[in-house]
Order: C-alpha cells, then structure tokens, then sequence
C-alpha cells in the first residue's frame, strides 16, 4: 500500500527583517550576542576599570593629603 503524499504547507511571504538574517540561501542561524556587541562591551568594561584605578587612585591621594594636613595641624598646637 502506498502512501498518501502530505500536502505541502502553502506559500507565505517573508518580511524584510527575516530576510536580513538570510546568509547563502539558508536561514543563519545566530547563537548568541553579535560579534560587534561583544567586542563593544569589552571596551566598556575596560574602560569603566580604567577609571574605578583612576577613581581609587584620586581618593587615596585625597587620604594621604587630609592626613598630612592633620599632622601639621596638630603639630602647630603640640
């Protein structure tokens, strides 16, 4: 006995924005960020670090001076 053939699933159009992520006559199939985010987010990070050391830096200055300034302070009254 033969089988019956399935009817093929009727015709539809594809949008534009489907047809942006076809590559080579076949769906690509995109697994995680884009390359470009990725690398832009590794800058970000980079330089958010940068300035938290220059940020950290600052403040321990700041610490050293008002310190300095206690010691002439108290060695004025002493």
């Amino acid at each position: 006995m033969a089988r019956k053939r399935k009817q093929p699933a009727p015709l539809a159009s594809i949008t534009r924005t489907d047809l942006e992520w076809v590559v080579g006559g076949r769906l690509a199939v995109h697994k995680g960020p884009s390359p470009e985010i990725v690398n832009g987010l590794k800058s970000l990070t980079e330089g958010v670090a940068v300035l938290g050391q220059k940020k950290a830096a600052d403040e321990a200055g700041q610490k050293q001076m008002m310190s300095q300034v206690m010691q002439q302070m108290m060695g004025r009254r002493g």
